[in-house]
């Protein structure tokens, strides 16, 4: 007896660690924006005076007690909302790096953060799909949703939506507006909240959803915490955020319960990144706008996506704006032309850091030239010598402008093809659709293709535009401007900034003629050094510091260092040390600068001094040693985990798993990882055979790193650039810790084999969110396509008792 219950017992315990057959056929996903790891941890921790239980009890039941919590999941690129969630919506390699980019030779603003002017264009059945979706779409990423029968989903309102639920905003609404006339004047004066509505709305079809057996993919989406924390740093505002998403899970959980899929259904919460927010400390904001609208910023017009605070009055309401320009008054050059050459592209949006696009400083150099070869009175020797410096400048840039025209030239023919077949198509789709139909999706599949018809035209029109003055100025001679006379807008389309600007443009940014006026050399040429004024931007942006510090625990210096990625052309690397991408540039002064290194998978992590680019495009540096104040600050911080000596480590090549590992808890968390991915090149999109396709692909690639900025400037701690509204709570953007440390829970029922009571603590980035999801519904096949590394601590049959990285 004795030795069959010892065989019964080993059976048994057998059993127990054998991978049991977990199926998975719903997943539930609550998108929390800007929720951070830390503040949820500290609210769950906490104990409720009054019920004894925790602060947020339905977290603690479903995911601290009965499902598995990550400690450290962070945001494997810029902590920005449209950058975060394009990595947690597709698996993908970023190819959206802002919440605003422009195209530079168009001017086109991809305004990714607007609905009212997506919710209008849908109506009018002139879009179908969120302006982040359609730029997805070109690059032929699909999105998670779309892994899923179109009838088996359930989509909220969020950044990457398709398509609009008029239903839901309609059922919205007269719960909305059925009170009295006094409330809703009292609300008229103050702004109607129609969000919390319209979310209430979308939940109540959420859990509706749930008793339907054939829907796969839900999800819902609440930016309450994010615009709570934005605006208030106190704890209590912020565990009232927190206490209302917690009774969200309560209800969403207790109907997954008496759901007829409630055993094979995984519940997730995701958050998008986490906020820089700390309590008794105001954040405070420095005006780059008014720095590059200034003589001494050069004295730009400047183009954003929003009005300015100090212009929010009525118009600066209008929600359908995606272009302002502020003029600048100094300008050298431009005056009263804002409107039509801005000079500077920023996106603001992101509070911790901006993105900075300024008009190629060659533009700049020929249309000063050009007005004085225009100018009245202008003296015969000066205009002839300006003449040949007109032409000199084409000539330095002839050959790479010549490749650019005849591939756009390529592309825009394939393009006008793509056109008309794309119309002949169009036309063939029926003009009424059944209730069938549109239950499927067919409707909306037909009106992209529409809608991608009217897009085509437009970039057809612009991208035409620039390569007909791009053809001028290569055609031009020097005796034609005696024939005719030039404007600016036929050789400089107006709101184009030209291709990007290199260091050594940066370094010597032509902004206006020099105070004297032209200068000529000895031989009667134009002395182009003496005959410009110029800027040198990284030191002068480094050392910006304000007078009036009014809070101790803030720095009087706004801004960390600027980032920027160099050619790999321009160095002359030792062989050990050769990048097989561009490096990237980090400057926080002459004597404070990193090169990000990649090859293949691994980085490299270089601190050198007084790094220049000559005339000739070739890059010049001095290696130095590790020590304190370099961009990123591995070197001083203690929470920096590496074997060995650190300065030894840091000099090294390292896996980005390796990196992570040892960065995570720093300061600067996964700095080194997700400044790769914020400049990874954009990939040319899978095609099909043929030539105009693989044309069209190239196209798409070129628009994207066209959407590209000079440079991006990272905030000092508790510093925000946000100049519509300078939030003085909480902000984000940035690579610390505080902004890219963000939440990932995991529930299930009991079919689903998600382990209960589980902290990981391996960390894990952005890309291992949907190849886990996609690994939990068994869809292993499509997980393996993408570039990140599940979950293992997650997914049924890991035993998480033998992972030294996993506590219960």
């Amino acid at each position: 007896m004795m030795r069959r219950a010892s065989r019964h017992a080993l059976i048994l315990l057998l059993l127990a660690w054998m991978p049991l057959a977990a199926e998975v056929k719903r997943v539930v996903i609550i998108k929390l924006d800007g929720v951070p790891e830390e503040v949820l941890e500290r609210e769950l921790s906490r104990v409720d005076p009054i019920t004894h239980k925790s602060t947020l009890p339905w977290m603690d039941r479903i995911f601290a007690q009965g499902g598995t919590r990550l400690d450290n999941f962070y945001v494997r690129a810029i902590s920005l909302s449209t950058p975060s969630w394009s990595l947690l919506d597709t698996g993908q390699h970023l190819e959206i790096h802002g919440n605003a980019e422009f195209d530079r030779y168009t001017g086109h603003v991809y305004d990714y953060m607007n609905f009212f002017p997506f919710y209008l264009s849908y109506a009018r059945k002139h879009k179908v799909d969120m302006p982040g979706v359609e730029v997805l779409d070109e690059q032929r990423i699909p999105l998670l949703i779309d892994r899923f029968p179109y009838p088996a989903t359930y989509q909220s309102f969020q950044l990457y939506q398709r398509g609009v639920r008029w239903k839901t905003l309609q059922d919205a609404l007269p719960n909305h507006f059925s009170r009295g006339f006094r409330e809703l004047l009292d609300e008229w004066t103050i702004g109607f909240d129609l969000g919390s509505t319209v979310e209430e709305q979308t939940e109540r079809e959420l859990i509706a959803k749930l008793s339907d057996p054939s829907v796969q993919y839900l999800d819902y989406f609440t930016g309450d915490f994010d615009h709570v924390a934005h605006a208030a740093s106190d704890i209590a505002s912020q565990r009232l955020a927190l206490q209302r998403i917690d009774a969200l899970m309560g209800r969403v959980w207790t109907a997954i319960q008496a759901s007829p899929l409630s055993t094979q259904t995984v519940l997730v919460a995701v958050s998008d990144h986490g906020m820089n927010t700390e309590p008794g400390v105001y954040s405070q904001g420095y005006n780059l706008l008014h720095f590059f609208n200034s003589r001494a910023g050069g004295a730009h017009h400047v183009l954003t996506n929003r009005h300015p605070l100090d212009e929010f009055k009525l118009r600066g309401l209008d929600p359908f704006v995606s272009e302002v320009v502020t003029s600048s008054e100094d300008s050298l050059y431009l005056k009263g032309e804002g409107d039509d050459y801005p000079t500077a592209l920023l996106d603001l949006d992101g509070n911790e850091r901006a993105s900075v696009y300024l008009r190629n400083s060659t533009f700049n150099t020929l249309h000063i030239l050009l007005k004085e070869i225009n100018g009245p009175g202008v003296d015969s020797g000066i205009r002839r010598a300006s003449i040949a410096a007109f032409v000199h400048v084409i000539d330095s840039h002839r050959s790479e402008w010549h490749a650019t025209l005849q591939q756009v030239s390529e592309e825009v023919d394939a393009l006008r093809r793509g056109i008309e077949e794309r119309h002949a198509s169009v036309e063939l789709e029926p003009k009424k659709w059944t209730k069938e139909q549109r239950d499927l999706g067919l409707d909306k599949a037909a009106l992209r293709l529409a809608v991608q018809l009217d897009s085509w035209r437009d970039q057809e029109r612009t991208y035409s535009a620039y390569a007909r003055s791009l053809s001028k100025l290569l055609t031009l001679e020097p005796d034609d401007f005696n024939r005719h006379k030039f404007s600016a807008e036929e050789m400089i389309p107006k709101r184009a900034m030209g291709d990007p600007n290199s260091v050594h443009n940066l370094e010597n940014y032509v902004v206006g003629p020099a105070a004297g006026g032209f200068v000529l050399a000895p031989d009667g040429s134009l002395d182009l050094a003496r005959s410009f004024a110029r800027i040198d931007y990284p030191p002068i942006l480094a050392s910006l510091s304000v007078r009036n510090n009014v809070q101790a625990g803030v720095g009087p210096r706004p801004i960390d260092f600027l980032a920027m990625t160099i050619p790999m052309a321009a160095f002359q690397f030792a062989p050990g040390d050769a990048p097989t991408e561009d490096p990237i540039w980090l400057y926080a002064g002459e004597e404070k600068q990193v090169l990000i290194l990649s090859r293949a998978n691994d980085l490299r992590y270089m601190p050198i001094r007084a790094l220049h680019q000559d005339a000739t495009g070739a890059v010049h540096f001095e290696s130095t040693s590790f020590g304190p104040g370099l961009p990123l600050r591995f070197f001083e911080d203690e929470n920096l985990a590496v074997q060995g000596g650190r300065e030894a480590w840091l000099n090294s090549w390292h896996s980005e798993a390796q990196w992570l590992s040892a960065t995570h808890q720093t300061a600067y968390s996964d700095g080194i990882v997700a400044l790769r991915e914020q400049f990874l090149p954009p990939a040319v999109a899978p095609h099909n055979d043929g030539a105009d396709n693989a044309l069209l692909a190239r196209f798409n690639q070129r628009r994207r790193r066209l959407a590209e900025p000079d440079f991006l400037i990272f905030s000092n701690d508790h510093w925000n650039f946000n100049v519509r509204n300078f939030n003085p709570g909480g902000n984000h953007g940035s690579f610390l810790r505080a902004s890219t440390h963000a939440v990932l829970l995991f529930a299930g029922g009991v079919d689903t084999g998600v382990p209960r009571h589980q902290q990981v603590q391996q960390p894990y980035d952005s890309l291992s969110f949907v190849p886990t999801i996609l690994d939990l519904m068994d869809m292993h096949a499509e997980a393996a396509k993408l570039p990140g590394r599940p979950i293992q601590e997650v997914l049924p049959g890991k035993s998480t008792v033998s992972s030294a990285n996993v506590t219960h």
